[in-house]
């Protein structure tokens, strides 16, 4: 027998097929591997909207979420939830950090550069008063008052909420807003999707000698009280909100149509910035019910500034539905009562009792209430004065509240409401020591 050598065939088939598995084996490591590192280096920043992320495959970003520091919850609390939690502070292991986004309610995860990283989500109950800590009630003097709202016959129970206001001759209640000086009004109900709530009232005023005049400007042009219509309203939402050039209505002997420049670069005040814009409450609808007169109290002008009565069928609440020129971006002015609220000290229980038209304030004093700037005896309200079509409400020089027609220039004082989950973090409210607001 002839014995020849054994050649195996398969052999190159099988060398190549090993080779190809071998091949994909490393390439999908290799793919594994930059998941894992490349995806960090390229998303160190990004939006969690739920408590576990499945960012590395088999690797996830874990969240605890507490109420208070040590309770813990077994989940994320919602927006607008029951218990009325809101986001406190963040921490995170590996490096990382916990920033948080107010519009999205979410965490935003920052410096995450390693796997199975863990965070801590502290949630606390939001308090009615969202002031600071130090800030007392008081009884006289200058400060923080309370309103009591227990008698509103024709409102709805809801609005019936303490609120708190700041009254007297110059109560510290001065404010960091926009890189400027503006001043708080109060912790004030409004009327929200969720309904009644409270927000903090801030107002830009003019009795800050470093800071430019706001103006004079006519309420509506056009000769109609509807807000939601108007000029002003188109103003203070459009290139004052924005920081731009465009037109206005301005006095300088008459009401004519001028050119106003709010990029910072002229003689009138900037508009707001970026941050300031980012802390006004947009989902706050403003309330335009008005009178046939201006002999009423305070609180009988809340109760018609809530209400139903406006001119001609027009719109009862000012909000992104109801704005005409689609600029509502949430910039308005201040009602009556507010004004009404701001009488302090031995005066405030009887003039409380007084029709605000009645009110006198001695000018060469200027005593009794921070709203009245002595040097700007006339500024416009937001309210319409349902005597006329083209009739509002302004000052005098007495410091009572009057009648006035809407293509009147009077002096404006820009006024926003708080987002609810800004914080005063610092400051005594002292014009020298003003709050200092958080967007945390």
């Amino acid at each position: 027998m002839k014995l020849e050598k054994y050649v195996d065939k398969d052999k190159k088939r099988r060398k190549v097929i090993l080779i190809s598995i071998s091949a994909i084996v490393l390439i999908s490591i290799s793919f594994l591997l930059y998941k894992t590192f490349a995806s960090f280096t390229e998303s160190a920043e990004f939006p969690i909207m739920n408590g576990k992320v499945d960012y590395f495959g088999n690797s996830d970003i874990y969240f605890v979420f507490y109420k208070g520091n040590d309770e813990l919850l077994d989940e994320m609390p919602q927006k607008g939830n029951e218990e009325n939690l809101v986001f406190d502070h963040g921490e995170c292991d590996n490096g990382a950090s916990i920033e948080w986004n107010i519009d999205e309610w979410a965490p935003l995860v920052k410096g995450l550069n390693s796997p199975k990283t863990k965070c801590s989500l502290y949630f606390k109950e939001q308090t009615d008063i969202q002031l600071d800590k130090n800030v007392e009630i008081v009884e006289n003097g200058d400060g923080l008052y309370k309103v009591e709202h227990n008698d509103l016959e024709e409102l709805d129970s809801a609005w019936n909420k303490t609120e708190y206001r700041y009254a007297g001759t110059n109560p510290n209640n001065y404010i960091l807003f926009n890189n400027e000086i503006w001043r708080i009004i109060g912790l004030v109900n409004v009327m929200t999707a969720n309904g009644v709530e409270q927000r903090i009232k801030i107002i830009r005023t003019n009795d800050i000698e470093w800071q430019e005049s706001f103006g004079l400007y006519a309420w509506d042009y056009n000769d109609k009280n509807d807000w939601t219509t108007s000029t002003l309203k188109d103003m203070l939402n459009g290139i004052y909100y924005n920081g731009q050039i465009g037109k206005c209505y301005i006095d300088d002997g008459t009401v004519h149509e001028s050119i106003c420049d709010f990029t910072g670069n002229g003689i009138l005040p900037k508009g707001l910035d970026e941050l300031a814009r980012n802390m006004i409450d947009k989902e706050v609808k403003w309330n335009l019910g008005g009178n046939a007169g201006s002999d009423l109290t305070a609180s009988q002008f809340y109760e018609k500034e809530r209400g139903f009565d406006v001119y001609e069928n027009g719109p009862i609440v000012w909000d992104e539905s109801t704005d005409d020129e689609k600029k509502y971006n949430g910039v308005g002015l201040m009602y009556p009562s507010d004004y009404g609220y701001a009488v302090g000290g031995e005066l405030r229980e009887t003039f409380l009792d007084y029709p605000l038209s009645y009110y006198y304030i001695d000018i060469s004093s200027c005593l009794g209430n921070w709203l009245f700037n002595c040097d700007d005896f006339y500024f416009h309200f937001l309210s319409p004065n349902l005597y006329d079509y083209d009739m509002g409400f302004s000052t005098n020089n007495t410091g009572g509240v009057d009648s006035m027609v809407v293509t009147d220039s009077q002096v404006v004082y820009p006024t926003v409401y708080l987002k609810k989950e800004i914080k005063i973090v610092d400051g005594t409210g002292d014009i020298n020591s003003p709050f200092v607001l958080s967007i945390q």
